[in-house]
């Protein structure tokens, strides 16, 4: 499909061809009819694009100091590197649309295909043929209403959230400073509210085109200009003051608190500097408040992309209620009189060009429009049977399902640099990514979808590096197709996606490692071969997380949380370093039981030859202390690693130290391990049972820690509990009825392609 890119690099603009994106859980597919280009927004955005890198510096601050917080941990070289495939990137445009529906995702069910639906959002409703937006930034387009008008809303919305600030009732004076695009659908809103406006502007073409629509409208340069508004009055001031502008400068802040009566509101709608004369705003009382966006909701992921709903009667406007009600008003607002300029998307590169002249404003309105043809190839079959695997001849053909910063960071560089590996399809769930990561390393296809890359074939393993709640299912289908799996870590987010993927193992008799690289870190494969063979060990792992916005993504009841999400490596890890197997574990949240939620845990698990661990995990810690501690006693040994950098070990009265140069983590050492796995060979590290079994263990963490605290772990579904060597009970309690010997666990992962788990 057709979309509008910016080059990061020099600003730029192109239409490329991208593959569309794909409608998940929560989201509305829309073939767009038309787009809204948004003056100011979007002319930011491209002319800080076409600046240099000093220049981009300047503008965005806050971005120079995660580059310099990279540099801290990662090194000037690596940081450089990540700028530079930064820039390399191309950018989606734009945030409000229209069109026709495509499909719809599970959760969506007010909303069906064949709805004419307006939609906004960055990084969703873009300039593209097809887009892909959460249902709460979708809403129907009332009969009668054109597309094109109807891509106004989320502009509008804008305009509407600055008058819902204002708390000004029907029929106060409210003045509007600037008049740009969303300046002019203010006035309009505040008239069919019947509010008595004036607007203010210091190009002469946006008061001409305010006037034309029948506004009262005054140059900046109009002499005294505070006196005559107030005469348009009858000698009385703005209730309330609307600062829709976009400047650097004081003055339109300052013109408001001259323009406002005692104890009026000024409203913050554009990006203007505030700094309000004392003057003015301390004599006359007044207040100044803020307005985000298209309305509460925005901003906040569980709104926008779970798809949770605020209680109308605390929050009555919400941004999808505020676009829902531009469209009502559409009839009365008269945008003809705009008069917008109408580009082909083919030809946006004039229509931006257009956009940044020496006259911006002489057109208000740009519009993009799509022919509305383009089409979804039909989703492929899924697979019934499973097919067989048979190892590469050659070359090992990699595929990956989702290209995002962790993959292009720590397991593509590494990955290209093993001999015999070619990168063959790669697929993400808005495509722009997979593009640009084709490019970057090399993959001779970009999969219109996940879907239609696995039912392709042409690759030897897929690696699953997509969001946590897609891996099992992809993971499944991989193997059921007989190739061989990579999954990132979290394997599956429930023990029935655990029990899907390893029933698709044991019938394909495929290859399958997941991330967790922490076994192949040289410190702790280091550590456990010191260790003595079967001797209970106690084990104490810290880790000092750092604290994540309440709005990450890991936040999502989708994705599974912390505990789901990444305490799983530490579980793992000690797994790896006992070599028995895990019976229960206890549970409990710091800050909360909701394993979604909760940030800081503590996890002790007990195993069957006596060992316990203690995983304390915190999750509100404050940057800059060291992250993760490693602690091991046991009979005649104490062992510690200190994040990753070093590892010392008492024994006989002697100690001993051993430092690992760039405290490696095993990201390298696992995708060695990889290419070795796809060829046969045997790798301890890289036992796809082990990994299940702190994938189940982790599962029953987290209902621990919702419940009673403490839980036992042993597999109560048929193909889980033969991956790892476990008969389930009958009555589905978690007690093993019997346990299968090693050597039969054994022989059973040796079939298909990787080691023995506790024991080997």
């Amino acid at each position: 499909m057709k979309a509008v890119l910016l080059s990061a690099r020099d600003g730029s603009i192109s239409v490329g061809d991208i593959p569309p994106p794909v409608v998940q859980w929560g989201t509305v597919l829309i073939r767009t009819t038309y787009s809204l280009i948004s003056a100011g927004t979007e002319r930011a955005t491209v002319e800080t694009g076409a600046g240099s890198l000093l220049g981009k510096a300047r503008q965005r601050p806050d971005q120079v100091r995660q580059v310099l917080d990279t540099a801290r941990q990662l090194g000037i070289v690596e940081t450089y590197r990540m700028v530079q495939d930064r820039l390399d990137r191309p950018m989606t445009l734009g945030y409000s649309c229209a069109g026709e529906v495509i499909a719809v995702g599970e959760g969506v069910d007010d909303i069906t295909p064949g709805m004419r639906v307006a939609a906004g959002g960055a990084g969703y409703a873009v300039h593209a043929e097809i887009v892909a937006v959460p249902r709460n930034l979708v809403v129907p387009v009332p009969v009668g209403v054109e597309d094109r008008w109807a891509a106004f809303a989320t502009v509008g919305a804008i305009a509407l959230q600055g008058i819902h600030q204002a708390e000004a009732v029907p029929g106060s004076r409210v003045a509007v400073i600037g008049l740009g695009l969303v300046g002019q659908l203010t006035l309009r809103l505040l008239r069919a509210y019947g509010y008595d406006t004036i607007g203010v502007d210091r190009d002469p073409t946006a008061v001409d085109a305010a006037r034309t629509a029948g506004f009262v409208a005054y140059s900046r340069d109009t002499e005294n200009l505070p006196g005559t508004a107030a005469r348009h009055w009858g000698g009385a001031r703005a209730d309330a003051v609307l600062v829709t502008a976009a400047t650097s400068s004081t003055d339109p802040v300052e013109l408001a608190g001259s323009l406002a009566r005692d104890r009026a509101t000024v409203v913050i709608v554009g990006d203007v500097k505030v700094a309000p004369p004392r003057s003015s705003y301390y004599h006359k009382e007044l207040s100044i408040r803020y307005s985000r966006s298209y309305g509460p909701g925005r901003y906040d992921p569980r709104f926008e992309e779970a798809g949770q709903e605020y209680p109308e009667g605390h929050v009555p406007w919400t941004e999808r209620r505020n676009l829902a009600e531009v469209l009502r008003l559409v009839p009365g607002l008269d945008l003809e009189s705009l008069d917008p300029r109408v580009f082909a998307v083919e030809d946006a590169a004039d229509a931006y060009r257009v956009l940044n002249s020496e006259r911006p404003r002489r057109r208000s309105a740009l519009l993009l429009r799509y022919s509305g043809t383009a089409r979804m190839t039909a989703p492929p079959r899924r697979q019934d049977g499973p097919a067989s695997w048979s190892p590469p001849a050659g070359e090992a053909r990699i595929a990956a399902i989702g290209a995002g910063n962790f993959a292009t960071k720590m397991l593509f560089p590494h990955l290209r640099r093993e001999p015999g590996v070619r990168f063959s399809w790669v697929a993400s769930a808005r495509g722009l990514s997979a593009v640009q990561q084709s490019r970057r390393w090399g993959f001779s296809t970009v999969a219109e979808s996940a879907e239609h890359g696995l039912a392709s074939g042409g690759a030897d393993c897929v690696m699953v590096l997509s969001r946590h709640d897609s891996h099992a299912r992809y993971a499944a289908e991989a193997l059921r197709r007989g190739m061989a799996l990579y999954c990132e870590k979290p394997v599956g987010l429930t023990e029935q996606e655990l029990e899907e993927v390893a029933q698709a193992w044991a019938r394909s008799g495929a290859p399958a490692l997941a991330g967790f690289n922490r076994r192949f870190a040289p410190a702790v494969r280091d550590l456990r071969a010191a260790l003595p063979a079967g001797a209970p060990l106690q084990v104490v792992y810290r880790i000092f997380a750092g604290r994540l916005p309440s709005g990450h993504w890991y936040f999502d009841h989708r994705q599974g949380g912390r505990l789901l999400g990444e305490i799983c490596h530490f579980i793992d890890t000690v797994n790896f370093l006992v070599r028995a197997r895990p019976v229960s574990v206890i549970a409990t949240g710091v800050d909360s039981r909701d394993p979604v939620s909760a940030q800081s845990v503590t996890l002790q698990v007990v195993y069957a030859d006596s060992s316990t661990a203690s995983i304390v995990y915190g999750g509100v810690t404050p940057p800059g202390a060291p992250k993760e501690f490693i602690e091991v006693a046991c009979d005649g040994l104490a062992a510690r690693i200190e994040d990753f950098a070093s590892l010392t070990l008492w024994k006989g009265g002697k100690k001993s130290q051993s430092w690992y140069r760039g405290a490696p983590k095993g990201h390298a050492e696992e995708m060695r391990a990889l290419t070795r796995v796809l060829r046969g060979e045997k790798i301890a590290e890289a036992d796809f049972g082990l990994a299940l079994w702190s994938s189940l263990v982790a599962c029953r963490a987290a209902s621990a820690l919702s419940g009673d605290g403490w839980a036992e772990t042993a597999p109560t579904t048929p193909a889980l509990a033969e991956a790892l060597g476990c008969t389930p009970c009958a009555d589905g309690t978690g007690r093993p009825g019997g346990v299968v010997p090693e050597q039969a666990l054994a022989s059973r992962q040796d079939a298909v392609g990787t080691t023995g788990g506790f024991g080997a």
